[in-house]
């Protein structure tokens, strides 16, 4: 029987449990959930902002999703880097916090950093310095330090119903490497996102809000129905969404296509708003740009997300997909259990 879900979004709930009564600089731009990365106005300057974002490859590790060392050491950047370009921000450096075992293998080291390195090579940034102990399991943290000058920084807050919903790129490469690895090793996906950088500079001079999609579409949508007060009507048929390499799992393994886009494992995409009056300018500046966005649909006034996926139309609560793996508390045989039981619940109505 599938459990019961709230229109409460449980990860946005927790946060606010934890975080919600630190005080707040009073510089700080944003307030809590309200931004990808934490920005602060700099004394005395107009239009210039001190950027961090503090990112950890933590359960990735713990759960064996990442065990390719240079895959960790690039989601180490990567990961962080991403919610920087999601505030329209450009990285300087990283501080990284590693956490390493006693006994470690001096092999698995070095590639650890070649995808360290590599990642700062591809975002142009440098090591900065960090901090290095010894503990029972490997951990790496990662801080990134970042900038932005003469422009306002992008925000999560800001859609308006009526706005137009994009992504940078196609959908649900994060969950496809994610089935793969757990629910049928003889697929092979490639997952090595790269942060989204250059777009996010063309995104800044239009959007009302954005944030990346590193824990997968529907938990992004979550949390920006409830810090906007809006919701979504995906206009594009999901399927129609997908990357390449998730459509192949979507064909082969016969998976629902919203449920690769249910997250958590994301593929650090920007989703961004763009309202009508500034679509024309829009649709000139990234064709001048040789760059084509995904569209995904419209923002909504009712706090509802309305999608396609196959021949089924679904109307929930945006709260409703992402609570289901906290339903499932870290169980992902559970939590792929529940997805599959939602589905066969919505197929059935």
């Amino acid at each position: 029987m599938l459990m019961h879900t709230t229109a409460i979004n449980k990860e946005m709930e927790i946060i606010r449990l934890v975080a919600g009564d630190f005080s707040r600089h009073p510089l700080q731009v944003n307030g809590l959930l309200e931004a990808d990365a934490e920005i602060i106005r700099w004394p005395g300057k107009n239009e210039e902002y001190l950027v961090l974002k503090t990112d950890g490859i933590h359960e990735e590790i713990k759960e064996k999703l990442y065990e390719d060392p240079y895959l960790i050491g690039w989601m180490a950047v990567t990961a962080p880097i991403s919610d920087i370009a999601a505030v329209g921000a450009q990285p300087t450096g990283i501080l990284l916090s590693v956490i390493l075992p006693q006994e470690y293998d001096e092999k698995w080291l070095e590639q650890f950093k070649g995808g360290i390195n590599e990642a700062c090579s591809q975002y142009n940034i440098y090591v900065l310095g960090g901090d290095t102990n010894f503990g029972d399991h490997f951990s790496v943290s990662a801080t990134v330090v970042a900038g932005i000058k003469s422009q306002r920084p992008l925000l999560r807050k800001g859609m308006k119903p009526g706005d137009h919903l994009y992504a940078t790129a196609p959908l649900g490469l994060g969950n496809a490497y994610a089935y793969a690895r757990f629910f049928d090793t003889s697929l092979k996906v490639n997952y090595q996102p790269v942060a989204r950088l250059s777009e996010s500079r063309l995104i800044s001079k239009y959007a009302t809000a954005c944030m990346d999609s590193s824990d997968g579409l529907f938990p992004a949508l979550a949390l920006l129905a409830d810090i906007n007060e809006v919701g979504f009507n995906l206009d594009v048929p999901l399927q129609n969404l997908l990357e390449k390499q998730a459509s192949m799992i979507y064909h082969n393994a016969n998976l629902p296509a919203w449920m690769l886009m249910a997250g958590p494992h994301g593929e650090y995409e920007l989703l961004f708003s763009v309202p009508r009056e500034v679509g024309l300018d829009f649709e000139q500046a990234i064709k001048n740009e040789d760059w084509q966005p995904v569209y995904l649909g419209k923002i909504t006034s009712g706090q509802q997300i309305n999608f396609s996926s196959g021949a089924m139309q679904v109307q929930c609560s945006p709260a409703t997909i992402p609570n289901l793996f906290y339903e499932a508390n870290g169980n992902i045989q559970l939590y792929f259990e529940l997805l599959m039981q939602q589905h066969k619940t919505w197929v059935q109505q």
